[in-house]
């Protein structure tokens, strides 16, 4: 799920929602009423993504895990978007500098591996995450698919650090939080508060040293996303995904 507001946006979004002057709240999305599994549709993406010269499949990368959030009913959409499927894929350039990060990982942190969250992203997927915040004050954290997401061009990566025994490292917020902790723009508050702790930002900043150091950006309202390629550049450069 792409948090795209900015600081000033995210403000008003929480004035608007009537959280000014009383305590933190946690957004949440309504779960939906009849979850649905969307098999007919992945199966489209699946049949596109693995036939694309321009994808790699990096499910059996070494020095990474996956944990896709969006292929169980766990997540903020509410459905299983990818029909319970464990494959993930990226634009073959993105690919490469994934690679990259799990050997400068490995360099830094002996034993780490990468665990992947979210990788390409289908349109249809896109959709159904931004359905429950839509017309809501917070339909700006997420991306409308006719804008696109970084995720459906395949430039974008959502991901944390796992250790040797397979244990995901404390980034004191979950996956697709919405909460200001989220990003590396409120640590510095949520630190002085006490809602985050130093060895959760220490976390943080081993993770976005690796994926930095193989030329990705990290988005400041989420730790666990990172862009391949400037979201403009990717926009004016790239195609989506059709499906």
């Amino acid at each position: 799920m792409k948090f795209c507001i900015s600081l000033s946006l995210a403000l008003a979004a929480f004035i608007a929602a009537g959280f000014c002057g009383t305590p933190a709240t946690v957004f949440s999305p309504e779960p939906p009423a009849h979850p649905k599994r969307f098999c007919a549709e992945y199966a489209k993406w699946l049949g596109w993504v693995t036939a694309s010269r321009d994808y790699a499949e990096i499910t059996d990368f070494q020095g990474v895990s996956l944990d896709l959030r969006y292929a169980t009913f766990k997540n903020g959409s509410g459905h299983d978007l990818y029909c319970g499927s464990h494959r993930a894929f990226l634009n073959k350039n993105v690919a490469d500098k994934l690679k990259v990060a799990v050997a400068l990982l490995r360099k830094e942190h002996p034993g780490y591996r990468l665990r992947i969250f979210d990788a390409a992203r289908p349109l249809y997927a896109q959709e159904a995450l931004r359905a429950p915040v839509r017309g809501t004050p917070y339909a700006n954290f997420v991306s409308s698919p006719s804008h696109g997401s970084v995720h459906n061009y395949g430039y974008a990566v959502d991901l944390t650090m796992e250790d040797s025994l397979g244990r995901p490292l404390d980034m004191g917020t979950d996956f697709d939080s919405f909460e200001a902790a989220a990003g590396s723009r409120g640590e510095k508050a949520a630190l002085k508060s006490g809602r985050l702790t130093e060895l959760q930002i220490a976390n943080r900043r081993i993770l976005r040293r690796a994926m930095r150091g193989a030329g990705f950006i990290a988005l400041p309202s989420e730790w666990w996303h990172f862009n391949a390629a400037a979201s403009a550049w990717v926009r004016a450069n790239c195609a989506k995904t059709p499906f």
